[in-house]
């Protein structure tokens, strides 16, 4: 198994070098493997240089889909052409070559978008997957969307980019759903959020490492728990819940129900409410229903 292991940034602050970024693509991140990437904007805060590149998403394609909320632009050809696309194997090779020249050795480059680990971590993950390619797994990444909700209150209960932005800066994304456009937004967010500190706090996941929050009904105070269960991706939980069912059934004669819920009982030991876990729990259930041996987020969507 890869490194599963989540981190906390404040743990790592000095060693960290933070590279805001964002991904527009093709597709419903909700059916993943429709997605494809067709621009990446990305700011490292340290050196304040750009990494930006338009995509290519197929070059076999001359018309595009519909995108699946109205504020998005539809791809077209015309526009690929005007602005010199690539595929995405240039564009990735080049964007760790990049990342690379911006960090010394030692330097955990920190990848950071919004609402990242239900889109653009598993996005990229895929895109990479589709052309033999593999993310360093000394990538992070870390939810500006996660970090917004527990530092920030918004009476309107909209903590997506745009939402947050017009509640702290009583304006529009200008050019929204541009990928340089949405990373100028989350940069000057997150800035003000931290009096232009970076003095950002909690988790942060590696690549190929699912964050537990990608699980419906798992929150902050979930995650929270789990780490301290020793539990740091959803790949990990998903094997320690295995495993109990087969030691469970050998040695208490416990059925594959039983034993889940008593694995997570245990390790939220009573700290969330009872319908809060059985929810948990049929999620869990769910997600092994479908694919009972693969575990990532990446792969399955719930």
């Amino acid at each position: 198994m890869a490194n599963c292991y989540m981190q906390r940034i404040e743990q790592l602050r000095h060693r960290t070098n933070l590279f805001i970024f964002d991904l527009e693509f093709i597709g419903d991140v909700r059916e993943l493997h429709t997605c494809r990437i067709w621009e990446i904007a990305v700011f490292c805060v340290t050196t304040n240089q750009w990494f930006v590149r338009v995509v290519d998403p197929d070059p076999s394609m001359k018309v595009f889909p519909e995108p699946p909320i109205p504020e998005i632009p539809r791809l077209t050809r015309a526009f690929l052409d005007e602005n010199n696309a690539v595929l995405w194997v240039q564009a990735c090779t080049e964007l760790i070559q990049w990342v690379c020249s911006q960090c010394t050795l030692g330097i955990v480059p920190v990848f950071i978008s919004h609402n990242t680990f239900r889109a653009d971590k598993p996005v990229m993950e895929l895109e990479c997957r589709r052309s033999k390619q593999r993310l360093p797994l000394t990538w992070y990444y870390f939810d500006s969307l996660h970090y917004s909700r527990s530092v920030v209150r918004n009476p309107e209960g909209n903590y997506s980019l745009s939402g947050l932005y017009h509640q702290m800066f009583n304006t529009d994304i200008e050019n929204v759903h541009r990928a340089r456009s949405d990373v100028l937004a989350c940069t000057k967010i997150l800035q003000t959020l931290t009096n232009n500190t970076w003095c950002l706090t909690g988790p942060m996941y590696p690549a190929y490492s699912t964050s537990v929050r990608s699980i419906r009904w798992i929150g902050r105070k979930a995650e929270e728990l789990l780490h301290v269960a020793k539990i740091h991706s959803a790949e990990i939980l998903f094997v320690t819940i295995m495993k109990n069912i087969q030691q469970d059934y050998l040695i208490h004669n416990m059925s594959e129900d039983s034993s889940v819920l008593n694995t997570l009982t245990g390790i939220f030991r009573h700290q969330l409410p009872d319908d809060n876990i059985r929810n948990i729990m049929s999620v869990v259930n769910s997600m092994r229903a479908t694919n009972p041996f693969s575990y990532t987020f990446m792969l399955s969507m719930h």
